[in-house]
């Protein structure tokens, strides 16, 4: 029987027939220390004979926060001001019946982003801007950079996850946008090892570090995967930053905590989870059944595991049992066998059965280890539940453009975390990560002790670990007192545990920090305040949009109605066996691999 919601159509109602408006991508990023900024600029030209409004609904990365937006029209730049969401529509809907070529931008939530071009007449080209910084984090000796390029179809309706209808992005078969980008690793990160397991790219040194650019011929259905693996593992660090818009703290700090391993527990209780429903066809779980292999080879007999897969419905496939000899061949063996054949992703439904298990560790509820593409709507009900099951979710994301937010959120929300790897990056080492974060001691009850007295300060994790990054901001009435940091737990026994320390090493003098700082802020507080802080910060949010408009001269105003021109993404590569994304990467990209000798960059092209 055919399910009920379908994932993605493929349709073509252009009134251009097959020229795209969307005519390309360039980006430009640097990388240094824990933050990335990066510009990206998308092309649009209206090549057919209608008055067009264009809709384009596009990714950024999870915590992604805006730092700029502007518009070229024609050669004619104008710059983007963020204000209440209500009065963007009205001025965009003003400028749209005026005559004028009105830009909105505006924030659906998960990392989407929805562009609206008003009144592009034949013949016009415009060229979006939109600038962002992300924190990134340091995991387990490396950090990854992920750089989005299409949404994968989801399953479910995304009406339930918020969006209203001109935002729901759609997919063609048939799209193709070129990309172009190049980043910058400066600082420590270009003395490691730099890997860009998704593509071809040559790579040149330059006076920061290393700026890596894509060869020509990538395409935008897939993410840029950058793995940087520095010389020596970090450090805690502590930085401070002037607060211009706060009069009660003129001072943020942000610490970067790298607390150390710990001995690990011997025992735990391990439910796996497998997504084998259709979008996982092909590449993904070809890489599951390869993560899941992984996963049992970090168990001992001291062990406890079960496996479970899941599409429109859940079959428990061993266990609950010890991981005894026995018990190993006969999972190895269920394994080998799954494939990617049980319908619709039902993943709420999934994890209410998985959690409903009766496992347990020594000291603690069993963990889930689960491993799907991400591609759902609805997440907020799956979340909740999760959070009630007293369970940590793990998560390992595979395929070529993975929902890292949907994932991110569910496993955060448990006092879990995420891996993630797309075709070309070794799946054995995420399964042996995310094995060796479960054995760790549970941390709890995660606090910071700042020098001086925080007027506010960001939420914590509900867990830690050894390994993985930890961020934290406050906003510091004085500005006198040195800034300094504390990261302290608890462990199982309740004893309370200093984790990390760190003192102030730099101060900056740009709007950077605070801005990312209240962008954090943002879910703590009431509506309103959330409204009023997201202006003042000038951030995207549910609150607000960005708005410009370029305003045309008389004998150049837009008339009549324009038509919607909705821009679909590409295909995310590999997805629900459309395509083999491994053997794409073989045609055309060559994973490029840089490893630094004694601190110097060696000259190649790979």
């Amino acid at each position: 029987m055919p399910e009920a919601n379908t994932s993605f159509v493929l349709r073509n109602t252009s009134p251009l027939g097959g020229t795209p408006v969307l005519s390309g991508v360039e980006a430009s990023g640097r990388l240094e220390g824990m933050l990335f900024e990066l510009t990206l600029r998308q092309t649009y030209r209206n090549a057919g004979d209608s008055l067009l409004e264009v809709v384009y609904t596009f990714p950024l990365p999870h915590e992604a926060v805006l730092l700029g937006f502007a518009s070229g029209l024609n050669g004619q730049r104008q710059t983007g001001t963020i204000v209440a969401k209500r009065q963007a529509e009205a001025q965009y809907e003003k400028s749209l019946a005026e005559g004028d070529a009105p830009v909105m931008l505006e924030a659906s939530g998960g990392g989407l982003h929805t562009a609206n071009i008003g009144n592009l007449k034949p013949g016009d080209e415009i060229v979006l801007e939109v600038r962002y910084a992300q924190l990134l984090r340091f995991e387990q000796g490396r950090l990854r950079l992920a750089i989005p390029t299409t949404i994968a179809p989801r399953y479910g309706n995304a009406a339930d996850s918020g969006l209203q209808p001109h935002q729901v992005p759609t997919t063609s078969l048939t799209a193709e946008y070129p990309l172009a980008l190049s980043v910058t690793v400066a600082g420590n990160w270009s003395k490691g090892t730099i890997e860009c397991p998704t593509h071809q790219c040559t790579r040149e040194a330059v006076e920061e570090g290393v700026r890596l650019r894509l060869r020509a011929g990538a395409w935008m259905d897939r993410d840029v995967v950058i793995v940087a693996t520095p010389l020596k593992p970090l450090t805690t660090v502590v930085t401070a930053s002037s607060d211009v818009v706060s009069t009660d703290a003129p001072m943020v700090v942000m610490a970067s905590f790298q607390p150390p391993h710990a001995a690990p527990r011997k025992g735990i209780a391990l439910k796996l989870l497998v997504d084998c429903s259709g979008s996982m066809g092909g590449d993904s779980i070809a890489s599951a059944r390869v993560a899941l292999q992984a996963a049992l080879d970090g168990l001992t007999d001291e062990d406890h595991v079960s496996i479970s897969r899941f599409g429109s419905r859940v079959q428990h496939l061993i266990g609950p049992m010890a991981f005894t000899p026995r018990a190993q061949l006969q999972a190895r063996s269920q394994i080998a066998g799954i494939d990617a054949n049980l319908g619709g992703t039902e993943m709420e439904s999934a994890l209410l059965s998985v959690f409903n298990i009766d496992m347990r560790s020594e000291d603690s509820v069993a963990d889930v280890l689960m491993i799907t593409d991400g591609e759902v709507w609805d997440v907020n009900p799956m979340i909740e539940s999760a959070r009630k099951s007293g369970h940590r979710v793990f998560v390992i994301g595979v395929g070529s453009s993975p929902a890292e937010s949907v994932l991110r959120t569910l496993a955060e929300a448990t006092g879990g975390t995420c891996e993630f790897a797309t075709p070309g990056e070794a799946l054995e080492a995420a399964s042996a990560r995310m094995l060796a974060r479960m054995r760790q001691p549970l941390w709890r009850d995660v606090r910071v002790e700042w020098r001086g007295n925080p007027a506010w300060q960001t939420p914590l994790p509900l867990c830690v670990f050894g390994g993985d990054t930890v961020v934290a901001f406050a906003g510091m009435q004085e500005q006198g007192l040195p800034p300094s940091a504390r990261l302290w737990a608890k462990d199982s026994s309740g004893r309370e545990v200093e984790l990390a320390s760190g003192e102030a090493e730099t101060f900056s003098k740009a709007d950077t920090l605070p801005r990312m700082a209240a962008a954090r802020r943002l879910a703590m507080v009431e509506r309103g305040e959330a409204k009023a802080l997201a202006v003042s910060y000038q951030l995207m949010s549910g609150y607000t949009n960005c708005i410009l408009v370029h305003e045309r001269a008389e004998a150049d105003k837009a008339i009549g109605e324009a038509e919607l021109h909705q821009v679909s993404s590409m295909l995310a590569a590999g997805w629900g066996a459309s395509s083999d994304a491994m053997l794409s990467m073989a045609h055309d990209v060559i994973p490029c691999v840089i490893r630094s000798v004694g601190g110097e960059v060696p000259s190649a092209t790979f």
